[in-house]
């Protein structure tokens, strides 16, 4: 069975910000926090969910509160007030098939009332009061939808950092790798000398390249420097578009991870994108906004270089 991204994270495969871990418990900062505060509590031993519990079990998931309380001590919450609550299951928002707790607080989080305690609510009167109350249920209701939804949609627009690559910079991040000389033992005469002179100007050797490392650096590039790419060195091709439209085309060895569901797909990408290649992304082209969202979440995991081709599917098919 494929390991979590949290047993990862527990045997250090995968970075994290680690608050909290003694033999049986490991806490750690959310990277997509929902509150100024946002540790995730994650029992050591794999438990699918609250669904899968057994007795044996109560004596691990006491420990995870009290972790939680430890740690709202350490933030200094626990006056104000916070919350520990699990996700079970899918249509309770559960991406990881790893019981995990979430310590929320630093912030008020609002109630969370019943649909018994709003029915005793007073009657309003009047029609544009009803209006009102409608219009608040359903923002009310949008917004909770939204936090739940795997596939939620931001409030507010991110803006990325936009750096077009230079041309003179695509050697920094491959770089050329001449071709390894013959052993001394088998030198060639001096007419062989000459022979393999003569063939080598008519038809050099071709220069290999070598990967270099660069974590977090994210480039956007042109349709010329997207087939110097690929024809250059290792890279790992990512198209961010639906898979709809991958499946409608796309670009050779193209590997598909639509950015708008990025955040979910967080251990899908760990588990296949490989951290030893360029890594080459597209979408339909313009401002790549879906593009922007796969390569932000592969720069927190130290990806990198990551390359943004800005032409798109649009440019690729006018021109390939």
């Amino acid at each position: 069975m494929t390991p979590t991204i949290f047993e990862r994270i527990i045997q250090r495969e995968i970075p994290a910000t680690i608050e909290y871990e003694d033999d049986d418990v490991i806490a750690i900062r959310d990277i997509a926090p929902s509150a100024p505060v946002h540790v995730l509590i994650i029992p050591k031993r794999v438990i699918t969910s609250v669904d899968t519990l057994d007795d044996a079990d109560a004596e691990l998931v006491g420990k995870v509160f009290i972790v939680a309380r430890t740690l709202a001590r350490k933030f200094g919450i626990d006056a104000s007030g916070y919350r520990v609550v699990t996700n079970t299951n899918a249509d309770a928002g559960q991406t990881v098939p790893h019981i995990h707790f979430h310590l929320l607080g630093g912030q008020p989080l609002g109630r969370m009332n019943s649909g018994a305690e709003r029915s005793h609510a007073p009657a309003r009167s009047g029609v544009l009061r009803d209006a009102g109350l409608i219009v608040a249920c359903a923002i009310g209701l949008a917004i909770t939808f939204n936090a739940l939804n795997t596939k939620s949609i931001p409030w507010i627009k991110k803006e990325y950092e936009r750096i077009t690559l230079d041309s003179s910079e695509i050697t920094t991040y491959i770089a050329p790798v001449a071709p390894t000389a013959s052993p001394a033992a088998e030198q060639p005469t001096q007419q062989q000398q000459s022979t393999a002179s003569t063939a080598t100007a008519s038809q050099p050797a071709k220069e290999q390249s070598t990967f270099v490392p660069t974590p977090g650096v994210v480039r956007e590039i042109t349709h010329a420097q997207f087939k110097a790419f690929l024809a250059s060195g290792p890279y790992y091709l990512i198209d961010a578009r639906g898979a709809e439209k991958y499946a409608e085309g796309h670009i050779a060895n193209a590997v598909n991870f639509y950015g708008g569901e990025a955040e979910a797909r967080i251990p899908d990408m760990l588990q296949s994108v490989p951290k030893d290649r360029v890594i080459l992304i597209y979408c339909d082209g313009g401002e790549c906004e879906l593009s922007h969202h796969v390569a932000d979440v592969l720069k927190r995991f130290a990806y990198g270089p990551i390359f943004i081709y800005t032409g798109g599917w649009a440019e690729w098919t006018t021109k390939k």
